[in-house]
């Protein structure tokens, strides 16, 4: 049948938790079936679509984290903004090489995920979807002629829209959260949240910090971190933060090691 046929176009939303977070006063749970109705109003048929809710996301409520994911929406701790999603876009891209057109939408302002450049090089129709007042300077940077997003939208006015339209039945066998530091995916999203405050979490990511060649300590260390009042913490400035915490503690058990084979080596 051609609805089934339709259903065989995969159509990826990636949505960025950080730059475009749930407005005040709207249901997080009603978020799946609204960016489905704006993709089907905009592609003129149904089609698989998988919503992966990404970003930094030890420092969004545990609440609201289980019911983004409990509505079937993908969550995905990945806090490299850009990077992260260029390595995640080329992952997704290769579950099914036979299709034969994508469908992509990003739902962010994030500067280094809405490049122009990433999205070139690919057979992707693509939509992008920023908050009120907070249009990338990215979109603007590029020649009109090369433009790869074919249609722009608000996020408020997005959700405000289709509001009132039910979420798609479409099975996808995604898990249900990942984190793309640990490269673990979970089931349930209590373990995934309880995951992102554990000890080997944090291992892991002081172990992506750049080390000294002939030591192996980290590099750039700072034994703490002063931030003014004023300063308007970000997403990146949190990562930053978070990094030189885990280099703390890195630092800490290291010096401990070094103190115990001290003390062996003088009562040898």
């Amino acid at each position: 049948m051609a609805g089934d046929a339709a259903l065989q176009r995969r159509t990826g939303v990636w949505w960025d938790l950080n730059t475009c977070p749930v407005p005040d006063g709207f249901d997080p749970r009603r978020v799946r079936g609204c960016i489905e109705s704006a993709v089907h109003k905009q592609m003129g048929h149904r089609s698989k679509v998988v919503i992966y809710a990404m970003g930094n996301l030890e420092y969004i409520s545990s609440d609201l984290l289980e019911e983004i994911a409990y509505s079937g929406i993908v969550l995905v701790h990945a806090p490299c903004g850009g990077n992260d999603f260029r390595k995640l876009l080329g992952e997704w891209s290769q579950l099914n090489p036979s299709s034969p057109a994508y469908t992509v939408m990003l739902i962010s302002c994030n500067y280094t995920m809405v490049d122009p450049y990433l999205f070139r090089p690919t057979r992707f129709t693509a939509f992008c979807v920023y908050p009120k007042d907070s249009r990338p300077v990215t979109l603007d940077q590029q020649p009109v002629a090369q433009k790869v997003f074919v249609g722009e939208f608000v996020w408020e006015t997005l959700l405000n829209d289709n509001i009132t339209c039910e979420m798609m039945t479409v099975n996808e066998d995604e898990p249900l959260c990942i984190c793309d530091i640990c490269d673990d995916t979970f089931e349930i999203c209590a373990e995934f949240i309880t995951h992102l405050k554990s000890e080997e979490h944090i291992k892991e990511l002081s172990d992506i910090v750049p080390r000294d060649s002939w030591y192996g300590k980290p590099m750039h260390f700072a034994m703490f971190a002063i931030i003014p009042a004023t300063t308007i913490i970000t997403c990146s400035s949190i990562t930053k933060v978070k990094i030189i915490i885990a280099r703390r503690i890195w630092l800490r058990k290291w010096l401990k090691k070094r103190i115990a084979r001290a003390g062996r080596e003088i009562h040898k």
